[in-house]
């Protein structure tokens, strides 16, 4: 009887340990890859196991999201317009542009015009400033502070400050620190941007991501179904040069709306939102996605919540998350103005949406 207990117990352990290596060769829900475009262009690509999505950021690139993938129906599914692709290829881009100081186009007063195009620039403090359209943030190489992967999350935090080229062009101190991260389904893009302490007035800024998501979103899917809603209340008109004058009139799209029956192109800015601002994009796959932003304050109005860009005729839509105005540094309207020392914080969420079968 004592051996047959004796031969119990041993296989009670033996099997205990079976199930031990068995929960040990588990892999876990989150990780982090280091790779390479076909272009040689690096990524960190972060992955969620248990949800199937995974992102694509790109620090030489303006620290930008290059990708955002999700499985769907046994295969996985690039939703952002040109994800991961880098060659060269007339038109919009596509990818997920952060763009900072500024929003669009900034057009002095006083323009002028170089080879027949008008400069874009501001003027600060009796002094002329150059600043490329939707601002320097996006063409600058964004340096990788730190990447980690946990129990709830992969993440890779990047940050750019000033240098005495963006001095230049912009002439603050600052540290604008990205995080992206897969938590739970979801990609979030995390922003602080930090004024230095030695700035001797408020630094003014507005803040914007250019994504652009695939339409349709699934190869093969119908475009002219492909529809996007939103609780926005009204758009903003745009004055002679381009930019929204502050008039406004009513434009929600409360009710889903086949994008084929919207003209993005130019883009529409939109505004007047009651909660977080949000659009959802749904493809007649059953596969969307919706994006919402938040940031810690706002400007006084006027300023834009989304700007609209592209259709089904362009093969890509933008819902630009915004928080400001187009000419914001030279109206001085619709902006940021951050005090020596503090920080102004920015949380942007994309969610992938899949129907059940």
């Amino acid at each position: 009887m004592i051996r047959a207990l004796r031969f119990g117990l041993r296989s009670l352990a033996l099997g205990a340990a079976v199930g031990s290596a068995a929960v040990a060769a588990t892999p876990p829900r989150y990780s982090l890859q280091e790779t390479t475009t076909a272009e040689k262009i690096p990524l960190i690509v972060l992955r969620d196991e248990t949800s199937r999505i995974e992102a694509a950021v790109a620090p030489t690139q303006g620290g930008e999201l290059s990708g955002v993938a999700v499985e769907f129906n046994g295969r996985w599914v690039e939703l952002i317009y040109r994800g991961r692709d880098y060659r060269a290829a007339p038109g919009f881009r596509g990818k997920a542009s952060i763009l900072w100081p500024a929003v669009g186009s900034s057009i002095p007063t006083e323009a002028t015009a170089v080879n027949g195009k008008i400069e874009s620039a501001y003027d600060y403090m009796g002094k002329r400033y150059p600043m490329p359209q939707h601002g320097f943030a996006r063409l600058k190489t964004w340096r990788v502070v730190r990447t980690w992967t946990n129990a709830t999350e992969a993440a890779v935090e990047l940050v750019l400050n000033d240098d005495e080229d963006t001095r230049a062009q912009y002439p603050f101190g600052f540290a604008v620190h990205v995080i992206y991260r897969v938590t739970e389904g979801r990609v979030e893009i995390q922003h602080e941007v930090k004024a230095a302490a030695s700035n001797t007035a408020p630094m003014f800024f507005s803040m914007g991501n250019h994504i652009g998501f695939a339409v349709p979103l699934l190869t093969g899917s119908s475009a002219a179904t492909f529809a996007v809603e939103s609780p926005s209340r009204f758009e903003y008109l745009r004055g002679k040069n381009g930019a929204p004058d502050g008039t406004t009139r009513e434009r929600s799209f409360t009710a889903a709306t086949p994008l084929g029956k919207l003209k993005f192109m130019p883009a529409m800015s939109v505004g007047g939102y009651e909660c977080d601002p949000w659009f959802r994009l749904t493809d007649a796959s059953g596969l969307g996605v919706k994006v919402t932003h938040h940031a810690s304050s706002t400007p006084a109005p006027p300023f834009v919540q989304f700007n609209l860009y592209g259709g089904t005729a362009e093969g890509f839509f933008c819902p630009e998350p915004f928080v400001g105005l187009h000419n914001s540094l030279n109206t001085q309207t619709g902006q940021i103005d951050l005090a020596p020392g503090k920080s102004w914080t920015w949380l942007i969420r994309v969610e992938p949406e899949r129907a059940s079968p």
